[in-house]
């Protein structure tokens, strides 16, 4: 494996002179990529395949049909690594990883960790981002690589490489502060299917989902998640909107997930500038609930605080024969008039206000 490190202090005017940034490429095999493991260790596609979604209310598939569209795989890292033994590890690709830790930050509360895959690359040097990560003291972690931007196995490798980096940044606290998933497109191949299989996550997102059931992860229920469809996407129509819609819904309804989704209207595959207040918003607000203020990652693994389904508000899902902006109404819990079993889950009503103005203008206007 080789590796190459390179570690700047940044002296842009727009950066403090005190940031961390630490950037490290290695070439890793194809085993590791998603793509790879469903080809390898998956079932594969099934013969007369009817090409919708079952869970949702299109009907029943087989149990094998159900696993493959879902992508609710159930592979231990044993497994994994007998598949490489008997399939060999592919050909190497170069993975780079970056990480920026704010000025004046002693100890990292938590990280945002972004596939580079789409606008992950935005993301990570998003203003804003950094503003709020200097406010929240967190890290920015980014991967970009075929063998990881898409989703990887084992979910320990993300692990590893923050134990290393905390290490050479001198911020042990890397290897145990709690995490905040983004994941654009086949991105989402990392930010859903990682929470399943993870105590550390205190939210995800998925932005634009190439693949919608790759969020069917009933592992991640209990996270709060946040999936945001573009109206205009060709992926959102593939094979229909209220399928990918539909998704959602299914696991709002079978495993009660805290998840919602919001739809940005008159919006292709890619994010704008109007999308990005949202995804802020949603980070902000799980932060605070789910990390509890006393938490010293220097000292193990953070308790992440658990949310009660109850407590928080719900919001009317979108109405894809309508489409276009629609003002959406929102309640707490025990008061929302409408389907409560499939509605999206927000975390409490300050979030449903904004999650409200986002479908109802397109954006959200208030500081």
């Amino acid at each position: 494996m080789k590796s190459s490190l390179l570690i700047a202090t940044l002296l842009a005017a727009n950066l403090h002179a005190a940031d961390i940034e630490l950037t490290e490429t290695l070439q890793l095999p194809e085993c590791h990529s998603i793509g790879w493991v469903r080809a390898n260790t998956q079932v594969k596609g099934q013969k007369n395949w009817n090409g919708v979604l079952d869970e949702a209310k299109w009907g029943t598939p087989s149990p094998q049909q159900a696993v493959e569209r879902s992508w609710d795989w159930k592979l231990s890292d044993e497994q994994w690594q007998q598949a490489v033994k008997e399939k060999g590890e592919g050909k190497k690709e170069d993975v780079k990883f970056d990480l920026w830790i704010p000025e004046g930050v002693a100890v990292a509360r938590g990280i945002v960790v972004m596939s580079g895959h789409g606008s992950g690359e935005a993301l990570y040097k998003h203003a804003e981002l950094r503003k709020i990560s200097r406010e929240l003291h967190l890290a920015l972690f980014k991967f970009n690589g075929n063998p990881m931007q898409r989703g990887f196995w084992p979910r320990s490798l993300l692990d590893e490489r923050l134990r290393t980096f905390g290490q050479r940044a001198q911020h042990p606290e890397l290897e145990n502060a709690p995490l905040f998933l983004y994941g654009h497109s086949n991105g989402t191949g990392f930010s859903a299917i990682y929470p399943a299989e993870s105590t550390r996550v205190w939210g995800w997102v998925s932005m634009r989902p190439g693949t919608t059931y790759q969020v069917y992860q009933p592992g991640a229920a209990q996270i709060p998640g946040l999936v945001i469809f573009g109206e205009d996407d060709p992926f959102f129509a593939r094979p229909s909107k209220e399928e990918n819609m539909g998704v959602v819904e299914a696991m709002r309804r079978k495993h009660r997930a805290l998840w919602n989704y919001a739809m940005e209207p008159k919006t292709g595959h890619g994010p704008g500038d109007k999308t990005w207040p949202l995804v802020f918003s949603f980070l902000r607000h799980t932060f605070a609930a789910r990390v509890p203020a006393s938490a010293d990652p220097l000292k193990g693994p953070v308790q992440l605080q658990a949310l009660a389904l109850e407590q928080g508000s719900l919001g009317q899902n979108w109405d894809a024969a309508r489409g276009g902006y629609q003002t959406l109404p929102t309640a707490p819990f025990a008061s929302f008039a409408g389907d409560k079993a499939a509605a999206s889950w927000l975390i409490h009503a300050d979030y449903a206000s904004d999650w409200q103005m986002f479908q109802r203008d397109g954006q959200i206007t208030r500081p």
